[in-house]
This record gives C-alpha cells, sequence and structure tokens, in this order.
C-alpha cells in the first residue's frame, strides 16, 4: 500500500501599514500549491518479473502528465517533478522487492468530494392519496412531485466553491437568471430560450462557461449574452438559498433546474 505525504500549503499575505502603526493589514491571501510525495514497493510475485513492473511504472508515471489520486472520499490532481526514484540500499532495492518514490506538486492544492452534489430545485413529497381496499392499511400515495422554485444548499467544505447549473426548458423562458439570497449576488443571461434547449452555467474558477446546446443538437456560447449584472457566484461555506427568477414568474414552471457542485478541503487528516 503507497504511503502519501501531503505536504503543507503555503498562505502568503500581502499587507500594508501606515506610519508608526504597530502590526500590519492584511489586504489578500494567496494559497500556494501543494507539494506531495507517494512512497510505494514494486513486488516480485513470479507471474510477472520485477523489472517488467518497474518498466510500467517507469513509463506510466511522467513530468508531462497529469495524474488524479484518491484518498478516502476525496481526491486532489497532481503532476509529478522528476521521474520516478528508486531506493539505493539492499533491502529498499533487490531482486525481490524495490521502494519507490514519486514527488509531485499539486497546481490546486485544494481537495475535492469525488462525486459532485446534486441540488434540484424540484423536490418530492406526499401530495395526493388516495384510499383503496387493495389489503393495505395506509393510503396509497398516486403523486409525488412538487414544483420549488429555490433550493438550500449547505457547503460544508471550507473554502467558497463553483457551481454548474443546468436549465432544461419546457417552453418560453425570457431572461432566466439565478440569485443567491444568502449574498444578494446573480448569475444569468439575457435571452429567449425555447422548447427542448439545455443551457449549462459553470461558475468554477478555470472552468467558468455558459454554453447552449439547441433543439437540433447545436452548441452555442452564450457569454455575450451575460446579463450586465451577473457576477460568477461561489458557494460559500455554510448555508446558501439559491432562488430561480426569470422576467415572467409564470415561465418559471416551464425550466428544470439543478445545481451541481462539489465542496473544497485544505486537509484530509
Amino acid at each position: 500500500m503507497p504511503a502519501t505525504g501531503w505536504g503543507q500549503v503555503q498562505g502568503r499575505h500581502q499587507t500594508y501599514k501606515y506610519y508608526n502603526q504597530v502590526g500590519e493589514n492584511i489586504v489578500s491571501t494567496t494559497v500556494d500549491s501543494r507539494p506531495v510525495s507517494i512512497t510505494g514497493w514494486v513486488v516480485e510475485t513470479g507471474a510477472v518479473d520485477l523489472q517488467s513492473r518497474c518498466d510500467f511504472l517507469n513509463g506510466f508515471i511522467s513530468p508531462v502528465e497529469d495524474y488524479e489520486l484518491e484518498y478516502k472520499d476525496r481526491k486532489i490532481q497532481f503532476r509529478p517533478d522528476c521521474s520516478i526514484a528508486y531506493g539505493r540500499p539492499y533491502l529498499q532495492n533487490n531482486n525481490k522487492v524495490r521502494r519507490f518514490l514519486i514527488q509531485a506538486t499539486c497546481p490546486y492544492p485544494l481537495f475535492t468530494g469525488l462525486h459532485d452534489t446534486a441540488a434540484p430545485f424540484d423536490s418530492t413529497g406526499k401530495l395526493f392519496r388516495f384510499p383503496t381496499n387493495f389489503g393495505q392499511l395506509a393510503p396509497l400515495v398516486f403523486a409525488t412531485m412538487e414544483k420549488t422554485y429555490s433550493v438550500e444548499i449547505n457547503n460544508s467544505g471550507g473554502f467558497a466553491a463553483g457551481m454548474t447549473a443546468i436549465f432544461q426548458f419546457s417552453g418560453e423562458v425570457v431572461n432566466p437568471r439565478i440569485k443567491n439570497l444568502t449574498t444578494g449576488k446573480l448569475i444569468g443571461v439575457k435571452r429567449t430560450f425555447q422548447r427542448d434547449e439545455r443551457f449549462e452555467i459553470s461558475t468554477t474558477p478555470g472552468r467558468k462557461h455558459m454554453t447552449l446546446w439547441t433543439r437540433d443538437g447545436g452548441r452555442e456560447n452564450l457569454i455575450k449574452y451575460r446579463d450586465v449584472r451577473t457576477s460568477w457566484i461561489q458557494l460559500e461555506p455554510g448555508r446558501n438559498l439559491l432562488a430561480l427568477d426569470c422576467d415572467d414568474l409564470e415561465q418559471r414552471d416551464s425550466m428544470a433546474v439543478t445545481v451541481y457542485f462539489t465542496r473544497l478541503y485544505l486537509e484530509v487528516e
């Protein structure tokens, strides 16, 4: 089983101070990349000789490729700093076993969840019951769908996280948008959408986009239609209340929206 050293993430503060001031004021803080080291053993099993296993590992790990490392229920991406190093003492390098070391850098130092969390604006609930005599003591539930126009998202991670919102339209909707009622910010576009169109907004740093998939399968970049009031909404740690909005509130029934996000963590131990 390989062992991983997660390193430490360095924060860098930008500061200023006035004449005769005691101490400093912090203006902003940036977080550096994360160094990681992975150690493990290549073992001779008889089915495949030791050198063949090492050759595979040498060819698999490259300083020009990116890799994803999973640990517990989280993951992080890294890029090797150099080729694999093998132990020199005989106990670490012989005809039965070889100890290896991979040193790497995680340019984005935060861990993410293995899977995105989905938060649909549609909710389910027991709305309609019909009494029966089919041997049931309780009434039979016939319908459970309930339309809602807001959703509460709990970001239990340690950092603000970007999100991806997917709109599926079943009728005409003019100028749809999402408001974060917790922060007062919104994101949306100035455009009319039609039935069977699909629209995706991503506010994740490095992957921000506004993309439309038309009824005939075409794809269009809608960034030029961005609402001038738009802010690339981030889900702050803790409670975030999001609401659907558009020019004609009756048209909210014509869009099904689901928000996806992944929580961010500084450490895993």
